[in-house]
């Protein structure tokens, strides 16, 4: 009789109620926050992608001759920012010239992977381009996931070691000289 009572008392208790609320939610608000903040860090790199691409093009255009490899290109990207990580490393360039019936490259051989052996494609020579002719610059570089565990950002394309391809490219006219 007493143990019924106590189960009765028990069972309409609704003290603990605001702990069991927050024991579901929790898991699922922290996961809502990590999504969140992975999103950031991604969009806020391909960002800066972007924007030192931008940047490196403008010294490109006025440094007309004076840039004359992709190195060069590429250190002034790196230097631009500290958010993209493994820049000098991971960073491919290409630079074609358009021909004047403006088919545009494929973007599936610009992102190189992370392997020592893999030949970095395409293997173009860096060509400038002449007065008035249309160039086409893209760079691709290789991220890790910030958050490898909550499995956001599963729609970038990715190499063999899981790394994700940031790409961003641009189009500049060489001015006469």
């Amino acid at each position: 009789m007493q143990l019924t009572c106590h189960a009765r008392r028990f069972w309409k208790d609704e003290g603990g109620t605001a702990t069991l609320e927050m024991v579901i939610m929790f898991p699922l608000m922290m996961l809502l926050f990590m999504a969140a903040f992975e999103t950031a860090i991604i969009l806020t790199r391909q960002i800066m992608l972007e924007r030192t691409l931008d940047m490196s093009v403008r010294v490109l255009r006025l440094a007309q001759g004076v840039v004359t490899d992709a190195d060069a290109v590429r250190d002034t990207m790196c230097a631009n920012t500290s958010l993209l990580p493994n820049c000098e490393e991971l960073l491919t360039i290409d630079l074609q010239v358009i021909n004047d019936d403006f088919t545009m490259p494929d973007n599936n051989q610009i992102c190189a992977g992370r392997n020592n052996d893999m030949v970095i494609a395409p293997d173009n020579t860096f060509n400038q381009g002449g007065n008035n002719e249309f160039v086409l610059i893209r760079t691709c570089l290789i991220v890790d996931r910030v958050l490898p565990f909550s499995g956001f950002g599963l729609s970038l394309a990715r190499d063999a070691s899981g790394g994700m391809h940031m790409m961003a490219s641009t189009i500049f006219v060489n001015e006469p000289s």
